[in-house]
């Protein structure tokens, strides 16, 4: 257990790169009772992927099959405002206006 009191368990991966932020297959680490991925870059960031179960848009899409992670100033740090879907950084409003918002004819 961390410092949060979740469990942390590394995922059996059959590929045997490093963990990439861009590519959440690659990421081996699993957090909480729901076993989400996360992954800490470089710059010491906390990237959490999105639970599948929660109704929200977000939980949707990636029921949908989309990768989706937020970003964390760190472990138990803040939100910082970005978010990564199938591996292109973006803001939630954009992420929106990508992926959530359909065209109006």
């Amino acid at each position: 257990m961390n410092k949060a009191g979740y469990e942390i368990r590394v995922a059996s991966n059959h590929r045997s790169m490093a963990p990439k932020l861009k590519d959440m297959a690659t990421w081996t680490e699993l957090i909480g009772h729901a076993q989400l991925r996360s992954f800490v870059d470089d710059e010491g960031h906390f990237w959490l992927e999105q639970n599948s179960s929660k109704q929200s848009k977000w939980g949707k899409l990636a029921r949908e099959g989309h990768d989706i992670a937020w970003e964390f100033g760190g472990r138990g740090g803040s939100y910082t405002g970005r978010m990564l879907v199938d591996g292109e950084l973006y803001t939630p409003s954009e992420a929106t206006k990508k992926f959530l918002q359909t065209s109006k004819k």
